[in-house]
Parts: C-alpha cells; structure tokens; sequence
C-alpha cells in the first residue's frame, strides 16, 4: 500500500550550507530527528525498503535489486520450502525492538501491524519512558555530509569539511532550508541506493522522476 500524507505527517527540517560555485551541498546542519530516520533506516530489511519505493511508483534504483524484488513476485509458491511465504520475503517486519522505537517520520512507512510492536514515540511496552527516544541524543546539533556521513557539528569540522572542499571564498556559501515529508523521505531513501551525492541530488538536482532508472 502507498503511502498517504495526512495531516499527522512528520516534517523534519534541515539546513543546507551549499557551495553556490559548483551547486553542491557542503553539508546539513540537523538536530536529532534526521540522524534517527537515517540510522532507522538500518533496522529496516531490503525488502521492505524495495516494496515501499515500489508501492510509491518510484524507482528502486539502477541496480538489480529491483528485479530480485519482481523474481519473488513472479515465483510459483510451490517451489518455496514450507515454512517460507512470499510476504516474509517481500515485505519482511523491520528489527525495530522495544527499547528502540520507530523514529517518527518512518512510522509514516510501517505497517499498522508492524506498529503495534511499539507504543508511542518514546515509550516502550512494560518499561518506563526513562530514556530519551530514538538512537542519538537531542542536546546535540549533528552533521550530515552529502554521501549522509554522520558526525556531531562543531566548528572545526565545518572548517575541515570546507578545507576538505577546497572552498577559499565563503561568499560562495549560502544557507538553504528545506524539509523532508514522506515524499522526500522515500527520494532520500531510493538515491542513496545508488549515490554518493544524496543531499545534492535530492535537494539541489532534478526532481526524482518515478521509474526514471
């Protein structure tokens, strides 16, 4: 099932420091909300992440993945062992544990079934909402390059990452908000399949066409 926007969707925020010289972003600035979706996102089995791309009418990328995900579809179930069904491989439950929960915006891409798993953002089945949410911690402003590298923000790495560039003239560098909903999120998700310039491509390139690779 495609994913439905509703008035409950889940925005993040980001700000992009872009090199206006050769049109790519430097890095993002983020708080929290970011890194948990990304680091989320390795909870989440392959083939879920394919069916979903799929069920969006996007693209799963210029890879083969895709068509491993389609041989599954097309299979006869006679020639799966008896204990294996075409759901399982196909749209598989993500790892999320209790102690662990789904970061917000990929609640938007789980299952109402695979949600019952959890309680709410923040609170676990049996335990006390003792611990702050998600996989980082929030008091801290981070840094995503554009291949989505990770590290906490501070201003020698923002030296280091424009040394690291090359960039001499900081007017070249302006500022750029954006926000990511369940149709960037998917975007997001389907580039970095296939590319090491993820930030750049989604928010600066052309638009993802659906099925376009």
């Amino acid at each position: 099932m495609a994913t439905n926007p509703s008035s409950s969707e889940t925005i993040i925020s980001l700000t992009l420091l872009v090199d206006k010289s050769s049109n790519k972003v430097v890095f993002a600035e983020t708080g929290k909300e970011f890194v948990d979706f990304l680091f989320g996102l390795l909870q989440v089995p392959l083939g879920s992440i394919i069916a979903l791309l799929r069920d969006n009418d996007l693209a799963p990328g210029s890879g083969s993945l895709g068509t491993v995900h389609e041989s599954v579809q097309n299979l006869d179930p006679s020639y799966l062992l008896p204990n294996q069904t075409k759901e399982s491989l196909l749209t598989p439950k993500p790892a999320f544990e209790s102690s662990t929960l789904t970061p917000p915006l990929l609640q938007n891409f789980v299952s109402p079934d695979q949600q019952r798993r959890t309680d709410s953002y923040g609170r676990s089945y049996g335990r006390q909402n003792d611990t702050e949410p998600g996989y980082v911690r929030g008091v801290v402003t981070y840094m995503v390059l554009d291949d989505l590298t990770v590290k906490p923000m501070s201003t020698i790495s923002s030296i280091t990452r424009l040394n690291n560039l090359k960039i001499k003239d900081l007017g070249s560098v302006q500022e750029k908000k954006v926000e990511i909903d369940i149709k960037k999120g998917l975007e997001l998700i389907k580039v970095s399949l296939y590319s090491t310039t993820v930030l750049t491509d989604v928010f600066l390139g052309v638009e993802v066409l659906k099925n376009d690779l």
